[in-house]
């Protein structure tokens, strides 16, 4: 019961803060914030951490996460969570553009750094990142590596998340709203599919 209570606890909270950006950015009331946002980090622009964000943003695009899949299926040491993890992030993906383009806001066209195409809330790099980093997380707590070397990971995990979250508005592709929101929506989105997992885990068992 108190894994239950945990799990949809989270789900409600960041479901919650999310429908919450998505009213704000509707109704154009996150544009000041993320005006103010955008203003701060301009201000560290260089040359050398054009650079640096360039090479981070690249562990949230699409061939960074296939790369970091196909990674993790030499330590996932189980098919069935590889197939989990891919099935998992195959749904995000659709969830991602399905908002897109229900939501259809145009990406900020002040300075990009880099070219993107598409719809910006949310923000597809941050979903992908914190989903995929986060079930790397999940897998770890539940292996048998020493609690050090899973703490170790853990802080590597959260810190690429957020240095993503970062790249993404400071090299101008995104709003502060859509990767806050992008956030919110994986996080709970995870929540609910390792919630499920144990059920998931069983009738791919069933079925293979």
């Amino acid at each position: 019961m108190r894994n239950h209570n945990i799990h949809f606890g989270i789900v409600g909270i960041f479901l919650f803060l999310f429908f919450l950006l998505l009213y704000l950015v509707i109704t154009q009331k996150s544009n000041s914030f993320d005006e103010k946002i955008y203003q701060k980090i301009a201000t560290k622009i260089t040359p050398k951490n054009t650079i640096i964000m360039k090479l981070i943003t690249f562990f949230g695009s699409t061939v960074g996460i296939i790369c970091g899949i196909g990674i993790s299926y030499f330590f996932l040491k189980d098919n069935y969570n590889f197939f989990f993890m891919i099935g998992s992030m195959i749904i995000e993906v659709i969830l991602n553009n399905v908002m897109k383009l229900l939501v259809g806001r145009i990406r900020p066209n002040i300075n990009p750094l880099v070219k993107e195409t598409g719809h910006s809330f949310p923000s597809g790099h941050t979903m992908a990142s914190t989903a995929f980093y986060s079930f790397v997380m999940y897998f770890v707590w539940k292996s048998s590596l020493t609690m050090i070397i899973q703490i170790i990971i853990t802080i590597l995990c959260i810190s690429i998340i957020l240095l993503i979250l970062m790249s993404r508005v400071y090299l101008g592709v995104h709003y502060t709203s859509d990767v806050l929101a992008g956030l919110c929506f994986s996080i709970a989105y995870v929540a609910l599919m390792t919630y499920f997992y144990p059920t998931i885990y069983s009738w791919m068992m069933s079925i293979m």
